[in-house]
């Protein structure tokens, strides 16, 4: 019972730190050349987010190499059998749908749209693992055989 509340519990907090932040408004009273420069700066923010959000994993910062060394770790110590007992598709739409949507396209918050990514899967791991700018960590939240399992799953059913 414990354990289903945690996982609700979880499951909002991740749904409301992936909501798109709220963008201000002109006060009233605000002189009409002032509203327009404050339209401007936030079409342009807009307008870097989604480039920042289409650009391809190259020109992301890299992931450190102490990470991606844990993530190998994490990659060898996986069984098969550990990997194959684990519902990831399941996984993936409590923890991830939330930001990447469930086909992975949904690009909530910054969130990467996973079917465009070229990204391997010890960077996947790795990012999964350690988390990425807003994307939470899940090291102590999901078991290492669990996050080799999701980031299997967005490798092989969403990057088709």
């Amino acid at each position: 019972m414990q354990k289903i509340i945690s996982s609700i519990l979880f499951s909002l907090f991740l749904l409301v730190a992936c909501l798109p932040e709220k963008k201000p408004t002109a006060k009233k009273g605000t002189p009409p050349a002032t509203q327009k420069s404050t339209q401007e700066k936030q079409t342009k923010t807009v307008a870097t987010k989604v480039l920042d959000t289409e650009e391809s994993d190259a020109t992301s910062d890299p992931i450190p190499e102490e990470q991606l060394e844990k993530a190998k770790e994490i990659i060898a110590a996986a069984t098969p059998e550990q990997i194959a007992a684990v519902n990831a598709q399941s996984k993936y739409k409590m923890l991830c749908a939330a930001c990447h949507g469930f086909k992975g396209n949904m690009n909530v918050n910054g969130a990467k749209d996973l079917t465009k990514s070229k990204i391997s899967l010890v960077e996947s791991v790795a990012q999964i693992y350690h988390g990425k700018g807003l994307m939470t960590p899940f090291k102590g939240l999901l078991k290492d055989a669990e996050i080799v399992a999701v980031a299997q799953y967005i490798e092989k059913e969403l990057r088709k």
